[in-house]
């Protein structure tokens, strides 16, 4: 059975290519190194190093478990993390990317910077939104979905023994780019054809799935062609700010943006509709901290 420290020592003289190096970097001498790797080399029944006149190379044996090795590592820091966190609460939330949520958790964090807060805050999709919940990686997820998939993604969260909560309804959106020569059109006169869209990876229950979308007037948003697809935040605003691309997506919830997501004028994209809400493990309380976020966003959506 390998011990801590020796696959520390393994990873240390991984990474540094010297039994010397690798002493420096773990505050011992090179001969307690030789020894460390000596032992692992016995228990494991493998040579780990090539030993070279200019130090050291992993041997095609070693390359093979030094992922493995990182990986008890990481998880290790992760456990030691968690324990000096114990005093401390913790908030663990995903979310689909948006602009309003953005906004209003720094309006939270600033709320709350005197308490002894940690948080931890993912951009993802439906599914691993999904997924990150219900294997307790988050307290709590927020998606938006379309209006017309609810049930099914009803059926798909109960699946995975968690419940669905919609807390707003919004409208399809589209963004246009701040170098975009087209004037935003009103709700009834949309003209999808020749747009060219930014949009975030679609999964079949949100918004960015975007060609299931259809104005008053029959016309369907798939006459548009993506060009750009991104999971990026930040190349989304820089495309929309200097570019002549649009995105659709979902309108921003309450209050005005504090600041622009693009220099060009949003208007509604069709009739069809979008749900906010938030995904949790069914049956069981949020945390103190969760739950206060969660009545945050609640209270702020009624602004």
């Amino acid at each position: 059975m390998l011990d801590t420290k020796e696959i520390q020592c393994f990873a240390a003289c991984a990474q540094t290519g010297s039994f010397s190096k690798a002493a420096e970097k773990l505050f011992t001498t090179q001969s307690s190194v030789s020894k460390i790797v000596k032992a692992m080399e016995e228990k494991t029944g493998m040579v780990l190093f090539e030993r070279l006149s200019k130090g050291i190379r992993m041997t095609p044996e070693a390359e093979k478990i030094y992922p493995y090795a990182i990986s008890v590592l990481e998880n290790l820091k992760q456990i030691q993390m968690s324990d000096k966190k114990k005093t401390a609460g913790t908030l663990s939330v995903s979310c689909n990317p948006s602009s309003w949520f953005a906004d209003y958790f720094v309006k939270f964090y600033r709320l709350k910077q005197e308490e002894e807060l940690h948080y931890q805050i993912h951009s993802a999709d439906c599914r691993e939104i999904v997924e990150r919940v219900r294997k307790r990686v988050d307290d709590i997820g927020f998606v938006y979905i379309m209006k017309n998939q609810t049930a099914a993604f009803q059926y798909y969260v109960s699946r995975n023994y968690l419940e669905f909560t919609p807390l707003k309804e919004t409208e399809a959106t589209i963004y246009y780019g701040g170098g975009s020569s087209r004037e935003p059109e009103t709700e009834g006169s949309l003209d999808f054809s020749g747009m060219k869209l930014v949009q975030r990876f679609p999964d079949e229950f949100s918004p960015d799935n975007y060609w299931n979308i259809v104005d008053s007037n029959g016309r369907a948003a798939s006459e548009a062609e993506i060009v750009i697809t991104t999971n990026s935040d930040y190349i989304m605003e820089r495309l929309l700010q200097s570019g002549d691309l649009a995105n659709i997506s979902g309108g921003y919830l309450s209050g005005k943006p504090e600041q622009e997501i693009s220099k060009g004028k949003a208007c509604s994209a069709s009739e069809t509709r979008i749900l906010f809400g938030y995904v949790k493990r069914k049956g069981e309380k949020l945390s103190e901290a969760a739950n206060d976020f969660l009545e945050f966003l609640i209270s702020s959506l009624k602004d």
